[in-house]
């Protein structure tokens, strides 16, 4: 399997706090089945350009590469924090792309409407930039469990889904996930692990969780989409359906 969002790098976010949990997350990793890891830590350009972000970045891998585990492979990454309003320039995020690739992980605001110019900025980096946008846990936004349809929106203007592992497991959040992954809606899946406590990394729970429920299918287009983004090929985005919403319940 492959876990294409982590904060596993120590010292540079809210993620591991020291190369021992950095360790002991990835021989979980390994445990379940994890062949390949995506360090994405989180860049925001508020607090550092990009040149000082992938510096300190890169500094923090050479310090834990000697405790990497035999048999896991990593990749360099950001999960990159954008607004619409901040500005960013083509060059600048590609740079942030997935080690060997044009792909890079995006985290949309939280605590904000999502306005027309943010999806705008986004398609324009999509098809001008030639670098693919991959939409960050989609399943925490607001804006998205208010109105699901924004989900399609951004896969028809260029992005890609990832979502978190753990939104299969938990009952507050599962319905929302089976009903993207029903409408073929999720291209990636990461763990999204921070560290070995509330946040550690699960990606073989939620495999066996979205097995159980019959897409065992699902699951290996999944990991055979994430293959191809690792590998920097172009993806063929399948079929899809937009998930509508009752009430409380995802459909």
């Amino acid at each position: 399997m492959i876990d294409i969002h982590t904060h596993i790098l120590p010292h540079l976010d809210d993620g591991a706090r020291e190369s021992r949990i950095s360790e002991d997350m990835l021989k979980t990793e390994l445990s379940q089945g994890v062949k390949t890891v995506v360090f994405s830590p989180h860049f925001y350009g508020r607090r550092h350009s990009p040149a000082q972000f992938i510096e300190r970045r890169n500094a923090a891998y050479e310090k834990l590469k000697a405790r990497i585990p035999a048999g896991i492979d990593v990749r360099l990454g950001a999960e990159v924090h954008f607004t619409g309003v901040n500005v960013m320039e083509e060059e600048v995020f590609c740079s942030l792309a997935i080690q060997g690739t044009k792909y890079v992980l995006v985290e949309l605001p939280f605590d904000s409407a999502w306005q027309g110019e943010l999806l705008n900025r986004l398609s324009v980096l999509a098809t001008d930039a030639g670098c693919t946008p991959i939409i960050a846990h989609v399943e925490r936004y607001e804006e998205v469990l208010k109105n699901p349809g924004l989900v399609s929106t951004l896969v028809r203007n260029g992005c890609l889904i990832q979502v978190n592992s753990y939104a299969f497991l938990d009952k507050r959040e599962k319905n929302f996930a089976f009903a993207l992954l029903k409408h073929g809606l999720i291209h990636c899946v990461g763990s999204d692990a921070h560290d070995m406590d509330g946040r550690k990394p699960n990606l073989a729970e939620a495999k066996a969780a979205v097995e159980k429920a019959g897409y065992a299918q699902e699951w290996q287009t999944i990991q055979e989409t994430m293959q191809k983004i690792l590998a920097d090929e172009r993806v063929k985005i399948p079929a899809f359906t937009p998930v509508k919403k009752f009430l409380w319940w995802y459909l």
